[in-house]
């Protein structure tokens, strides 16, 4: 179905940062290309045509729908590199949201992307691509991306790539549901994403076998990883990965070298994509290594990449080959965390430490896996305060309220209505109470299950302790205030101490009371001491070291109403 565009009643888009607009470039027709035929390629380059029939006229003058020419940035010298060659057809597709999806020729790096003007509207666009096609265009030709179709796909129009397929372009072997590779200086928007994935969808729905393919010995979940994941948003990689794999992509089928997406993944620095598989696999498939080297887990392959950009990056500070380095390492990190975070911490025992090079790259993970313990606390933080939030929220503006109120107080002489008298913070209470069934236990469990993507026993207590203090800060207490805590004194500091809704019991049957930060931390030192991490930060009371968080978790529980000790129930 065509879309309607105001983009004849607008000024035109921008030119997105780092790239170049179609007044930045030269247009070179191949050799031979007659002047009629000229006229056509940039026309549709330039959106000049107002008509189709401008189109069909040129036709009939001679001009060729299958010419092919190229983009050269100003002062520009040389032949255009052969890759960045476009059919008249691929310069007719525009992009909806002003993505540059074509490349042009420039003297100082081998190509820059191109953002050309809109067509006044898709209907215009879609009879321009009509009479091409009717005049002879190739709709198969060029390679893989600089096919019509292909080039639809990377533009996310998605009136392109209809008016292709009922024109019956093959979109077969040709990779057109595979992720596009974008260009790192220009960023995605939202906009964007959604064209693109709408454009996906309509492909599956044409022939739902596409998301099968394998090219080059690699499923479309492989060439995800080697696309720009990095460009792309998480929501946007969740919803491509669903469609392909919900269409007979296996997320651990192996590629042509016996390497499986999640390996793949830590090899390309590839977070985003590693992501979505954690939250897919099973404990076994984030922690299985290479089929002859069992030790070379995801984790492993990793850390080998970010010791070895790492080690790149100190030999060579400067060149153009610096800001890879950097973002790699940067990508390297983020993909560490997320494995870590998705379960593969049994990994690291797992890892070599024979040589120097292997020693060091343990110690990398080490290093990031103490950074994720250490954000843990403001994970929690957020987590409760989500969860609490509609409470604080409504309680607040009720304790305001019920004063206000009118009531009804007997018969006369009492004035009928009249405003509701409280004590001191009586309306709080009230409120508070009330508000209570607003909280959200879900809310705080979910952003548990979005930090630790895997299960593990560190998931497992940090969402019992996390779940037990919403409820009772929710049911069981008087006020927001009460949750928040007051000052005292603890170990010669004054410093604020939160609900103590915890309760350990020691050997002889004393009960200490404690809160869920100290509860937390004992978990991280646990997950720490198994695996050998050290530089964990606390975040509170570091004055007293970890003596506020020394229990066993057969200790743990809390207080009953009418004092009575019970379990927590976490081991």
């Amino acid at each position: 179905m065509a879309h309607s565009s105001s983009a004849a009643s607008q000024a035109p888009p921008a030119v997105p940062p780092g790239c170049k607009g179609v007044d930045d470039v030269d247009i070179v027709p191949d050799e031979g290309v007659s002047a009629v035929t000229r006229q056509l390629l940039e026309g549709c380059i330039r959106r000049s045509f107002t008509h189709v029939s401008q189109v069909t006229q040129l036709i009939r003058q001679g001009a060729d729908p299958r010419a092919i020419g190229s983009l050269h940035g100003r002062g520009t010298s040389g032949a255009p590199f052969s890759r960045w060659r476009y059919s008249c057809l691929c310069f007719a597709i525009d992009s909806p949201t002003n993505y540059p999806f074509l490349r042009a020729s420039d003297r100082s790096v081998l190509a820059v992307p191109v953002a050309l003007p809109q067509w006044s509207s898709r209907e215009l666009q879609r009879d321009v691509i009509n009479a091409l096609v009717d005049g002879g265009a190739e709709m198969n030709g060029g390679g893989l991306e600089r096919r019509p179709i292909t080039v639809a796909v990377r533009a996310g129009n998605l009136t392109a790539v209809e008016a292709l397929l009922e024109r019956q372009a093959n979109v077969r072997g040709v990779r057109a549901m595979g992720l596009p590779y974008l260009y790192a200086a220009c960023s995605v928007t939202r906009e964007y994403e959604d064209t693109l994935i709408s454009v996906y969808r309509r492909l599956a729905q044409h022939d739902s076998t596409l998301a099968a393919e394998w090219f080059a010995g690699d499923s479309l979940v492989h060439w995800a990883v080697r696309s720009s994941t990095g460009l792309f948003s998480q929501s946007f990689i969740d919803q491509y990965l669903t469609l392909i794999t919900s269409h007979g992509v296996e997320m651990m089928a192996a590629n042509a070298i016996g390497q499986s997406p999640l390996q793949a993944a830590a090899l390309y620095g590839s977070p985003r994509v590693a992501h979505w598989l954690c939250r897919k696999l099973t404990a076994d498939d984030i922690n299985r290594g290479w089929p002859n080297e069992p030790n070379m887990t995801p984790l492993a392959i990793a850390a080998e990449e970010l010791d070895r950009h790492i080690q790149q990056l100190q030999e060579q500070q400067q060149g153009e080959w610096h800001e890879y380095r950097s973002r790699r390492i940067r990508e390297d990190k983020t993909t560490i965390g997320v494995l870590l975070r998705g379960g593969a911490a049994p990994s690291i025992a797992r890892m070599p430490t024979a040589t120097q090079k292997r020693h060091r790259e343990r110690q990398l993970v080490l290093a990031e896996y103490a950074t994720v313990l250490s954000e843990l606390s403001e994970v929690v933080m957020s987590a409760i305060n989500g969860a609490l939030a509609p409470q604080r929220d409504h309680s607040m503006l009720l304790a305001r309220l019920l004063p206000l109120a009118p009531h009804h107080d007997g018969a006369h002489p009492h004035p009928s209505p009249s405003n509701m008298a409280f004590g001191p913070h009586e309306a709080e209470a009230i409120a508070w109470k009330i508000g209570a069934f607003l909280h959200e236990p879900p809310a705080a469990v979910a952003a548990i299950d979005e930090c630790f993507i895997g299960e593990s026993v560190l998931r497992r207590r940090v969402k019992a302790a996390v779940g037990h203090f919403v409820k009772l800060a929710a049911t069981q207490t008087s006020s927001n205030r009460e949750v928040i805590g007051g000052m005292a004194n603890l170990g010669g500091v004054t410093v604020r101490v939160p609900l103590q809704c915890f309760a350990v019991r020691g050997s002889g049957g004393q009960v200490v009371l404690t809160g869920v930060r100290e509860v937390v931390h004992r978990a991280r030192l646990d997950e720490a001491g198994t695996h050998g991490v050290v530089g964990v930060v606390k975040g509170f009371n570091e004055h007293l070291g970890d003596q506020d968080c020394q229990f066993e978790w057969g200790q743990l529980g809390h207080l009953s109403r009418t004092g009575l000790f019970v379990p927590l129930g976490v081991e």
